[in-house]
């Protein structure tokens, strides 16, 4: 007979537990999918060579600070790009203004899924790997394109 109950009360704690675990990762993904929700403002974006140094592809400082990345909670995502014209005065980037719409999702093991549909009709399918530095810093870190890179990422920090 007690061996019947140990058996029970073994079996009470495992499924509690298991249901325990589903449940913490259900809060941890809800946490990451609010973290992310907000405008972001892109820092830098960096490529990371195989033999481990890196080097800044782009700064965005001056004009660029007033480009923005915004993750809604519906799951829409929108890119404003700003860059210095012929005249030197700051206007959103043409080329990434042709961007109609777009939505993002996270994915199991910390990767973010990016569908942009464009005005041309082209599409662009990005997965990249997010690691939040802090609440109001984020990195994307995307593959690498060419056998000397192995891998490239951005950061955001948040404006709102």
């Amino acid at each position: 007979m007690n061996t019947v109950k140990s058996i029970l009360v073994l079996t009470a704690f495992i499924l509690l537990g298991a249901c325990s675990t589903d449940a913490e990762n259900d809060r941890t993904e809800n946490i990451e999918s609010e973290l992310i929700i907000g405008t972001w403002r892109p820092i830098k974006f960096v490529a990371v060579h195989q033999d481990g140094t890196s080097n800044s592809v782009e700064s965005y400082e001056g004009c660029g600070e007033s480009s923005r990345w915004t993750f809604a909670k519906s799951g829409r995502f929108s890119k404003e790009e700003f860059k210095v014209n012929g005249n030197g005065s700051c206007e959103q980037d043409v080329e990434a203004a042709t961007i109609e719409s777009g939505t993002w999702a996270l994915l199991e093991n910390d990767h973010l899924s990016i569908f942009i549909s464009y005005t041309d009709g082209g599409t662009d399918l990005y997965r990249s790997e997010i690691t939040f530095l802090d609440h109001n810093t984020i990195r994307l870190s995307y593959e690498g394109d060419s056998p000397e890179i192995d891998y490239f990422y951005g950061e955001y920090t948040r404006v709102e």
